[in-house]
């Protein structure tokens, strides 16, 4: 009995002296001041873990050839939804659910992970263009780009007007100094 005593006498000298209302008032403002950080470093953590989740899913979806590009999306987007349910996470919405998928495809491609090309036609081999339709030699010149090619110089150009180059004169074999 004599505890609680002792614990009742420091209570009320606490109290007496304004010490009490200081030291509530005190924890109340450091509660107040640090609750919002704490809001937004657990709302962090939890899209830190909806972007790696996120990163995984469209990881496991961009190897599955038989679903379209809008398929693998929404079955991503389905599976961060409902991972976000399963933590609990009622702040999120559709909307934030895409644009995370989004990043982390973005992600993904910047991993150089991506390598789903779009599809093209296969360019027809030469040997079945040649086969199948006989090429004459205006035919065939047509889609070949023109390239340059000078000008001999006798062509439209007059001999005092082309640059001279200075060649050195080859000696023969025995004229030339060892």
């Amino acid at each position: 009995m004599q505890i609680f005593k002792q614990i009742s006498d420091i209570f009320s000298w606490l109290q007496s002296t304004g010490i009490l209302a200081a030291l509530v008032a005190l924890i109340i403002v450091v509660v107040k001041q640090v609750q919002p950080y704490l809001k937004i470093h657990i709302k962090n953590k939890q899209i830190n873990q909806l972007t790696d989740f996120a990163l995984t899913t469209v990881t496991k979806f961009a190897i599955l050839a038989g679903l379209s590009k809008s398929d693998r999306k929404k079955a991503a987007d389905k599976d961060v939804a409902d991972f976000a349910a399963q933590l609990g996470l009622t702040w999120v919405t559709p909307e934030i659910v895409d644009s995370i998928v989004e990043a982390a495809y973005q992600q993904f491609k910047k991993l150089g992970y991506d390598n789903h090309q779009p599809q093209t036609s296969p360019e027809p081999d030469g040997s079945a263009e040649n086969s199948a339709t006989p090429q004459t030699p205006a035919s065939s010149a047509a889609p070949v780009a023109q390239s340059y090619a000078p000008k001999p110089e006798g062509v439209g150009h007059s001999a005092s007007q082309a640059p001279q180059s200075a060649q050195p004169v080859v000696k023969s074999g025995s004229d030339q100094d060892a």
